[in-house]
């Protein structure tokens, strides 16, 4: 089974405008984030979802802050004013931190 905080895709994998979009989003939800976050945060999600990504990000931000991360977990169903809490107190920097934990425990693919 494998966990939500996992990565389902490289960073660089993620399209540039998808990245761009989720930025400006969260910008504008007031929690900015560098673009290697941003990327991070994506890679969580499969490229089946970048649609999703931009039903979500061309709209104004519900709640705020929302970080990359809360944008993942909004996306998987969270509401955004407890996606804003989670925010507000580092749950998404321990999200981080775990996604982070996977993939160095991850072994490579075989060949």
């Amino acid at each position: 089974m494998t966990s939500p905080w996992q990565r389902r895709r490289q960073p660089d994998d993620v399209p540039t405008p998808v990245a761009v979009a989720v930025s400006d989003f969260c910008r504008r939800a007031k929690s900015p984030a560098p673009a290697p976050e941003v990327r991070e945060a994506l890679a969580l999600l499969a490229e089946d979802d970048d649609f999703r990504v931009r039903a979500l990000t061309d709209g104004e931000p519900e709640a705020s802050p929302l970080g990359p991360f809360a944008v993942v977990d909004v996306l998987r169903g969270t509401a955004p004013s407890l996606a804003a809490q989670r925010q507000a107190c580092g749950f998404y920097d321990v999200v981080r931190e775990l996604a982070q934990v996977r993939e160095e425990k991850t072994p490579p693919p075989a060949p």
